[in-house]
């Protein structure tokens, strides 16, 4: 669509501002099953969003075809939306500002691959993830998905933006067997050269990590210093990022409210949100409403030092936008999403992690989160697995048992900081944390 023959009839018509938000993204998806090709997909989508200042209100359009035939529909369209609307619509359009910051990338050859050698590559991983092991009974699934988007937003104020991102994961689970204890386990890579990629280092990473849940036992319910693992915290912080939205606390439904300045955590826990990350997964020079992204320190050390903001939250609070205003799609309203989100690496490995535990559990998978985890009050009590540690040394697996606790005072309870970072596909990262105590059912 020409953006700017929208743009000059979009003001004869009476349109005080306007605003073309355009996104295109094209996703290839591969799964491999014993040897063949068990599914093959492309498939195309996106679309155009259009808004515009009609009478004071605020009228939306939205397309799928961005030919110029749609303009003059498009243009009737949010001018009858607008007249529909009756409450107060505080939405604004952003100007823009004067200068986007720039996202470090590593080379990406995975557009130049070819099907074949993709392909190729997964039956690889699949035969070498079967031979790893005897007592791996079965690759249930080896996958491999590519995703190209583009993005762009201008508006009659003078914003022309845009950017793209290409990202390539591939993933495989196996199953293990041994007398009568079967066990699954996964891992997901981010993948760009395939050419010099260490399919051995994974099948050995994915080989342990099965076999070390095997014949698993249960302990006593009671009281237990816990690491919790790095996966396992990215699960846990991810579901709770909503504490830091500037909305809920606006109104209310953040345990955070009126606490901005105070001290939330343990001192050796700082938390940042970085759009800028090299490589990040959610990397970006700018969010959907045209805001420039910047690094933040959320926790600092402890304090709570502020909130992610879109425009519609910081008019709210009195404040600027953090640039986390994010769409789930074109169509979508506007929401506030973290970036690259994580607690700051410790001093710490995890074998130093154990030792100083000495007795206790490492908890390296939680499930029922949707269920179990209270978002408000964050008190939760999800089922978990994960090992027994004895002496500062991991001696067996543990499984069927419930971790309880509340995440506010977890984070408060913290001994020691891993320097282990696991990035996870949400954006969300951390390393491994040693906690003082926490409640476990089990026999």
């Amino acid at each position: 669509m020409n953006t700017q023959k929208l743009i000059e009839k979009a003001k004869s018509a009476g349109i005080e501002t306007i605003e073309i938000y355009i996104q295109k993204a094209e996703k290839e998806s591969i799964n491999v099953y014993e040897q063949k090709v068990d599914s093959f997909t492309i498939a195309q989508s996106g679309g155009l969003a259009i808004r515009g200042l009609y009478q004071g209100k605020m009228g939306y359009c939205f397309l799928e075809e961005d030919s110029d035939d749609n303009i003059d529909l498009c243009i009737e369209m949010i001018k009858s939306n607008a007249q529909a609307i009756e409450s107060e619509d505080s939405a604004m359009i952003y100007q823009g500002d004067k200068n986007y910051p720039e996202i470090e990338k590593s080379v990406s050859h995975m557009s130049e691959t070819s099907v074949t050698d993709k392909i190729n590559f997964l039956k690889e991983v699949e035969e070498k993830l079967l031979n790893a092991d005897e007592r791996i009974s079965q690759v249930m699934e080896t996958m491999m998905e590519s995703e190209k988007a583009e993005t762009r937003i201008v508006n009659s104020l003078g914003m022309d933006i845009s950017k793209s991102d290409e990202v390539c994961v591939f993933y495989a689970n196996v199953l293990a067997n041994e007398e009568n204890d079967h066990k699954s386990a996964y891992e997901i890579r981010v993948l760009r050269d395939i050419e010099h990629y260490d399919v051995d280092a994974f099948v050995a990473d994915l080989k342990n990590k099965v076999l070390s849940k095997l014949n698993a036992v249960q302990v006593k319910s009671g009281k237990y210093k816990v690491i919790l693992k790095n996966e396992a915290m990215c699960s846990l912080l991810g579901a709770l990022c909503g504490l830091f939205n500037g909305e809920n606390v606006y109104k209310g439904i953040s345990q955070l409210k009126d606490k901005c300045g105070e001290m939330i955590f343990d001192e050796k826990i700082t938390i940042k949100d970085d759009p800028l990350k090299k490589d990040g997964l959610s990397s970006s020079p700018f969010d959907d409403e045209g805001v420039a992204c910047f690094t933040k320190t959320i926790v600092d050390h402890g304090r709570l030092k502020m909130f992610l903001h879109n425009q519609k939250s910081a008019a709210m609070m009195k404040c600027e936008s953090t640039g986390n205003g994010f769409k789930n799609g074109y169509a979508s309203s506007v929401g506030i999403s973290p970036t690259n989100f994580y607690i700051e690496n410790g001093e710490n490995s995890f074998d130093e992690l154990l030792a100083i535990m000495k007795d206790g559990l490492v908890i390296d998978e939680l499930n029922g989160l949707h269920a179990g985890l209270n978002p408000i009050s964050t008190d939760f009590s999800l089922q978990a697995s994960g090992y027994l540690v004895e002496n500062g040394k991991i001696t067996r697996p543990v499984n069927l048992i419930t971790v309880a606790g509340n995440f506010l005072s977890m984070m408060k309870d913290v001994e020691a900081v891993g320097n282990d970072t696991y990035d996870s596909l949400s954006g969300i990262s951390s390393p491994s944390l040693l906690l003082n105590e926490l409640s476990i059912s089990g026999e």
